[in-house]
């Protein structure tokens, strides 16, 4: 199926690597415009000059979502790079520390909170704007299943990725008159840079709990990524769709 993505114009926040990196990859083989953010002239280099030799057009800036006037800066660089913003994927975020909210302290949950949450509303807010005044435009963040049905030692973690998928909602309501999108993917546990920490034994007591018996690859979330933010799904918005090998079943 053609999604009709060339050259369309695709902002992706943590687009150095893991997930944004891999949604990256597949806009660029679809023949997509792109505008990398992230943290870490390097890693934004090393991707801008991977996903070149795919034969993308792209385009990096180092930015931190926490700060909403980055954000505003991010979106005018990518609109006077490319002419407009057709998508944007909120990719950026951050885990925390697996343990009980009990032993938990606000250092514990402030970043927490900065990045995968006000992140998401700082960038959506910093692109809505323009997308109104072209009557047209795509939204997709990420995240999680611990978003929709949180689990013990996440409790701060999945209460901002509950909050993305709250926001998700509440700005397709307000957005779909101006004919933007608004959704999100709610991935199960995925192996990226994230995850890092997930060893062998540990792998093989989470597989249990997935009837597709094993745990995500980014190249497993990407495509919906990518098929909400083209004219396929043109009718589809303030959706929480899971990607996460039947876990939540929801």
């Amino acid at each position: 199926m053609d999604l009709g993505l060339k050259d369309k114009v695709v902002v992706v926040t943590g687009g150095a690597s893991g997930l944004g990196l891999a949604t990256a990859e597949l806009f660029a083989d679809e023949g997509a415009k792109l505008f990398l953010v992230d943290l870490g002239d390097d890693r934004l280099d090393q991707a801008a000059s991977s996903l070149g030799d795919r034969g993308a057009d792209v385009a990096v800036r180092t930015t931190d979502v926490r700060d909403y006037e980055a954000c505003k800066a991010t979106m005018a660089a990518a609109i006077e790079r490319f002419g407009h913003i057709d998508a944007l994927v909120n990719s950026a975020g951050i885990g925390g520390p697996a343990t009980f909210f009990a032993t938990n302290e606000p250092d514990d949950w402030n970043s927490l909170i900065d990045v995968n949450l006000r992140g998401v509303i700082h960038c959506c807010r910093a692109v809505t704007d323009h997308m109104i005044e072209r009557n047209s435009g795509k939204i997709v963040s990420l995240a999680s299943e611990a978003g929709k049905a949180n689990e013990k030692r996440m409790a701060v973690y999945g209460a901002t990725k509950g909050g993305v998928i709250s926001l998700t909602r509440g700005l397709a309501a307000e957005l779909g008159r101006h004919h933007i999108n608004v959704n999100c993917v709610c991935p199960g546990v995925t192996h990226t840079p994230m995850t890092a920490y997930i060893d062998e034994e540990m792998e093989r007591r989470s597989e249990k709990f997935y009837p597709l018996g094993r745990l995500g690859q980014p190249d497993d979330i990407a495509p919906m990524i990518a098929f909400l933010c083209s004219d396929r799904t043109s009718w589809v918005t303030g959706q929480a769709i899971s990607v996460s090998g039947g876990f939540g079943r929801s």
